[in-house]
């Protein structure tokens, strides 16, 4: 009873089951993502594509994720952020099960760009404001250990698909990282990236008021982000 009482405890007081939960999201988006060149050289032995062609469907994926982040960032504000990773998690959890059975190249950049815009959900532009309104003392701390999780995934799903591919091949490789991430990945964000109900005794409750609402003060809004350097930097940043 103890161990259920500390499992309950975690899931649904401890704000840093958000950290873990979000550090799984990123683990499973990012790990997917960076598997491309694992692929290339069987896909390319099989329809005979050129490499250029394959590498086009990264490439629009990527433009689509530019596109669609701040929009995920709006999405984010409006809705709750873990809705919108977990839509995001089952689109690429879709496109990756229907990589697994193209036939057509069109079909490739089709889902290329499906599961583009689904990472993009389940991106850190939604996550960050989950963790953020959270967190206070340990903020840093707690993005980054987050964030790790695409570091994690990158080293991990990378050469699991790599083994899966030399051993069954790239059609069920893809098949296997789809099914991860909707069996495994969504079941487990959606318990972790839950609303805590209580965070009185937490070190970190300043960022909660007693009625259990978002302290709004706290912050800084769009309009005054525009006119810091900052801002701007790390914005540009993400174009060079």
């Amino acid at each position: 009873m103890i161990f259920v009482h500390h499992i309950k405890s975690f899931l649904f007081v401890n704000p840093w089951a958000i950290v873990v939960g979000a550090g799984i999201v990123l683990f499973a988006t990012a790990g997917s993502r960076f598997s491309f060149g694992v692929f290339l050289d069987p896909i390319t032995n099989e329809f005979a594509w050129s490499r250029a062609s394959i590498a086009g469907a990264l490439a629009i994926a990527g433009l689509v994720t530019g596109v669609f982040r701040p929009i995920a960032g709006i999405l984010a504000d409006k809705y709750q952020p873990k809705n919108i990773a977990i839509l995001g998690l089952l689109l690429g959890g879709i496109a990756l099960l229907g990589l697994s059975k193209v036939q057509f190249l069109w079909q490739f950049y089709v889902l290329f760009i499906v599961m583009g815009l689904g990472f993009t959900f389940a991106s850190p532009a939604t996550l960050t404001k989950l963790i953020s309104e959270r967190f206070k003392n340990k903020r840093s701390l707690a993005l980054s250990l987050a964030g790790s999780g695409s570091a994690i995934g990158e080293t991990a799903l990378v050469p699991l698909s790599a083994f899966i591919v030399i051993l069954e091949g790239w059609r069920m490789a893809y098949a296997v990282l789809g099914l991860i991430i909707i069996f495994i990945v969504i079941p487990i964000s959606a318990l972790l990236l839950i609303r805590k109900t209580n965070l009185k005794n937490s070190k970190d409750s300043e960022l909660i008021q007693g009625d259990g609402n978002e302290n709004s003060s706290i912050g800084t809004s769009f309009k005054e982000a525009l006119r810091t350097p900052i801002f701007w930097a790390l914005t540009l940043g993400f174009f060079t």
